[in-house]
């Protein structure tokens, strides 16, 4: 165990051992994870779309009953 101190030392500021391995990690694999699926929407926007469609619904809109 460690023992308590009476006393507390303020002479010099604490010291920290930075953002752990696992951490850093973590954050890279999201970072990565989040270009990869913003690179794949991109990639696979146009997949299977055609433009105009041939099935959409053309109803004149000059015509419309007052």
């Amino acid at each position: 165990m460690i023992e308590q101190q009476d006393v507390i030392d303020f002479t010099e500021p604490p010291r920290t051992e930075g953002i752990g391995r696992s951490i850093f990690v973590v954050l890279v694999v999201g970072l990565l994870m989040i270009f990869a699926m913003g690179g794949l929407s991109a990639f696979l926007s146009g997949y299977n779309h055609t433009w105009p469609s041939n099935t959409t619904l053309r109803m004149p809109l000059g015509n419309m009953p007052k």
